[in-house]
């Protein structure tokens, strides 16, 4: 099935009133078709590097790997939760331990199986195409940008924190994660940086000092983040370094080790005399 020519898959459509565009919902979101989940999820904008991420196919590492597996299937099939209606999911880790593929897999899942539409975003990304929307050469403006990430029904946001925020990202970041609330729609949400709580964060050990995402965010992002998302921590290696040890392996031969250097003829000993 073809995306949709009026809102390119994203389900919402840019019109124009009193001299201003707005994002409206598609017609398109009614449409029941066979095709309908293939076209839902390429209006995710999964990268390509992710798009293989499934339930199925994440490996849990350690304890904490299948607790969050095991979360994970309990939100999808819950989903939507009229408990806790717009409760989202908040991925926290180390580097390389699965945390994009989860959330991957989670918004994979939910567009499958409850027929939802997500949206992936980078969080400089999306920051980046925010910001550039105020060049009056782009054809864009900031509410064509906003506008359905706001109003998607998951939004996927990837690595918060990873970049310095400054106030004016932390100020639309919030504008955007709290309208989201508000509206009860529930975001999903990675990040490198640990969770804990301002206080526990001042009172650290100086020694091993390391920063937190409150440090990145900001508490009154933080203390939002915290209402509108079940924390998921994980550990364990980094899978980027394994695979990447693995890929050498294949470059180098099945034993990790460069091959033995060719045979070298031993040199002729020198002739003296007639």
């Amino acid at each position: 099935m073809s995306v949709c020519e009026r809102c390119g898959g994203t389900g919402f459509e840019i019109v124009a009133r009193d001299g201003r565009e707005y994002a409206q919902a598609c017609s398109c979101r009614g449409a029941s078709t066979a095709g309908r989940a293939d076209a839902l999820l390429t209006a995710c904008r999964i990268p390509p590097r992710y798009e293989h991420c499934t339930l199925a196919n994440f490996d849990p590492q350690t304890p904490q790997h299948r607790a969050a597996q095991e979360k994970v299937l309990y939100f999808c099939k819950g989903y939507p939760n009229l408990e806790a209606e717009g409760l989202g999911l908040l991925f926290t880790g180390n580097n390389g331990v699965g945390k994009t593929h989860l959330a991957v897999a989670t918004l994979v899942e939910l567009v499958a199986s409850k027929g939802v539409r997500g949206q992936f975003w980078d969080f400089h990304e999306l920051m980046r195409e925010i910001k550039r929307s105020f060049d009056p050469e782009t054809k864009t403006t900031e509410m064509q940008v906003l506008d359905p990430v706001v109003e998607v029904d998951i939004l996927l946001l990837d690595d918060l924190g990873a970049w310095k925020i400054t106030d004016w990202m932390n100020d639309t970041l919030f504008y955007i994660l709290n309208s989201r609330y508000l509206a009860r729609r529930p975001s999903i949400i990675t990040t490198n940086f640990q969770d804990v709580s301002l206080h526990e964060a001042a009172h650290a050990d100086h020694l091993v000092r390391r920063e937190y995402l409150v440090d990145r965010i900001g508490q009154r992002l933080r203390s939002r983040l915290t209402e509108m998302c079940l924390k998921v921590p994980l550990d364990g290696d980094d899978f980027r370094e394994r695979r990447q040890t693995a890929n050498r392996n294949v470059v180098l031969g099945t034993s990790g080790h460069p091959p033995d250097p060719a045979p070298v003829a031993p040199a002729r000993r020198p002739r003296f005399g007639g």
